[in-house]
């Protein structure tokens, strides 16, 4: 079953998902790029490649790749992030 409907990359290391309940949201991984799994997306070149299959995104043919589920994880430690504090 597909979740992601379309992704496009934005500024500053988001990105604008469309998920197939229409629902729109923006996922910022710029905390991310300082990780081993996201390390790689620094490159703009590489960030801007970003494709979906429905179910995660991935950039590059798949050099890097997350589920739909991933995505959200990140959305919701975000948020727990901003009300703390």
């Amino acid at each position: 079953m597909a979740y992601i409907r379309s992704v496009m990359p934005l500024s500053d290391w988001r990105l604008l998902v469309e998920m197939e309940t229409d629902s729109v949201i923006v996922v910022d991984l710029r905390r991310k790029l300082a990780t081993a799994r996201y390390g790689d997306l620094k490159d703009p070149r590489l960030f801007r490649s970003v494709t979906t299959d429905g179910e995660g995104v991935s950039w590059g043919g798949g050099r890097v790749a997350v589920t739909a589920r991933e995505l959200m994880d990140v959305i919701c430690v975000d948020m727990r992030k901003e009300n703390d504090g």
